[in-house]
């Protein structure tokens, strides 16, 4: 386990803000809606460079219309929507340092480390 998310001895246990902010920088880069929306974004940019690069190859199945080009650029919309979404409402940093600092309380008394005691 890394030094960032233990907490300091010295300070009876508590997270310092340094390490705090760290712990929710890196919770927040790995939200599930930033790696959902960069996949959706590089198959909808492979899908649509496919579509683009040979446009008669996908009509004849499909009745005349270029699905590659079409589901490359859903795609596209559906990745951007999921950066959006993270964007516009972020997982909120009292939420994440919360679980940490239940997290910590519990590993602490499964130590034998019981806090305030």
């Amino acid at each position: 386990m890394s030094e960032s998310t233990n907490p300091n001895p010295q300070q009876g246990g508590k997270l310092t803000e340094e390490e705090k902010a760290a712990y929710v920088r890196s919770t927040r880069r790995f939200d599930l809606r930033r790696i959902l929306g960069a996949l959706f974004l590089l198959y909808g940019i492979i899908v649509l460079i496919t579509g683009l690069v040979d446009p008669a190859a996908d009509t004849k199945p499909t009745g005349g219309i270029a699905i590659n080009l079409w589901t490359g650029i859903a795609m596209i919309i559906v990745g951007a929507l999921f950066w959006v979404w993270d964007l516009a409402a972020p997982v909120p940093e009292e939420d994440i340092i919360g679980v940490l600092e239940r997290e910590e309380e519990e590993r602490a008394e499964g130590e034998g480390h019981i806090p305030g005691i």
